[in-house]
Parts: C-alpha cells; sequence; structure tokens
C-alpha cells in the first residue's frame, strides 16, 4: 500500500496561496484523475457538500459551473469559470468566480495546478491561487485565502483516497446530481 499523500508545503503570500503535495502515483494517473470530466467532479465540490451542477470543460477555453449547498448554513455557491490553460499532463490553470447565496459577495480567483514527474511513480502537485478580487466577501483575502488553502487540502485528500489501490471499482464510478462521492 502506498503511505499516505505528504502535504510538502503550504505558503500564503499576500493574495496568493500555494500548496504542494506529492503522491506516489505516476503524472498522467494524477493529471487525469483530477481533469477528467467522469472523475473530476468528485475533487471540486467540499466534503459534506451537496452538488447541485457541475459542468467541466477541460480544453483551453472550456467553461467550467458548479453549484454545491454547503452543509453547515445551507448556503449555495454558484462557481463559474474558464479553462485558461490546459497542457495535459502538465498544467490545469483556471479563472473562476464564486458567489455564495444572493450572490452580492462574489469573488475571483486565478488558480493554476501543475503535476511535476518526480520519477515514474512520483507525481508533486502544486496548486498556486492568486485572489484576484474579494468583492464585498467579508473579511477580504484573508478569509478567501485560508478557504482556498483548506479547500485544496481536502482536495488533495479526496484525491489521494480515489488514486489509493484499495478503491473499489464503484468508488471510481461519475458521481450523480446528488453530490453522490
Amino acid at each position: 500500500m502506498n503511505p499516505p499523500a505528504k502535504e510538502g508545503s503550504t505558503h500564503t503570500e499576500r493574495n496568493a496561496v500555494t500548496v504542494t503535495r506529492d503522491y506516489d502515483f505516476p503524472r498522467e494517473s494524477v493529471f487525469r484523475m483530477l481533469t477528467d470530466r467522469a472523475t473530476a467532479s468528485r475533487f471540486f465540490t467540499p466534503e459534506g457538500a451537496e452538488k447541485l451542477v457541475f459542468e467541466w470543460d477541460p480544453r483551453p477555453g472550456g467553461t467550467i459551473r458548479i453549484h454545491d449547498r454547503h452543509p453547515d448554513d445551507g448556503v449555495v455557491y454558484k462557481t463559474s469559470g474558464t479553462i485558461v490553460e490546459f497542457v495535459p499532463p502538465e498544467i490545469l490553470g483556471f479563472r473562476s468566480a464564486t458567489a455564495p447565496g444572493d450572490g452580492n459577495a462574489a469573488f475571483e480567483a486565478l488558480q493554476t495546478v501543475r503535476f511535476e514527474s518526480l520519477g515514474p511513480r512520483k507525481t508533486r502537485v502544486i496548486v498556486q491561487v492568486k485572489v484576484l478580487s474579494a468583492g464585498s466577501f467579508p473579511g477580504g483575502n484573508v478569509p478567501l485565502e485560508a478557504g482556498f488553502r483548506g479547500g485544496w487540502g481536502q482536495t488533495l485528500d479526496i484525491l489521494q483516497r480515489a488514486l489509493e489501490p484499495t478503491s473499489a471499482p464503484s468508488k471510481l464510478r461519475k458521481p450523480d446530481a446528488s453530490g453522490d462521492r
């Protein structure tokens, strides 16, 4: 069995967050799991949230549309965006805006995910999120940066579990609109 993923580092700069994680899996496998339409919906919704909409077109200029209902407060967060960089199996970059509930607190970010090969069965994933605008988000960039750091940490944890060889084929099926992981 592979050891759990290790978070190499989490780094926060003004308006930017970088999360680094190493996996004992080939780069192509890691890239495919995070970008393929059939599997990507599992990674871009917080754990416990109900997935209402997931549209994902992984190609340059492709669109992103995700609506999630969060379990803590029942608020529906609506995200829309565009893939700005897609170089298999090296880079996924997208620009997205998210508005919670009433749509008054939209924020926008540029998110770049790099996949570095560290050998035939080892991959480093480096996620950099740059907050472009905090809109009227309560607290501005500080809670947004913490949210992105935690959200990507959770995404990369879910990815690790999905890559484990003990994952049953039924766990790798495409989730339905009910938010089934």
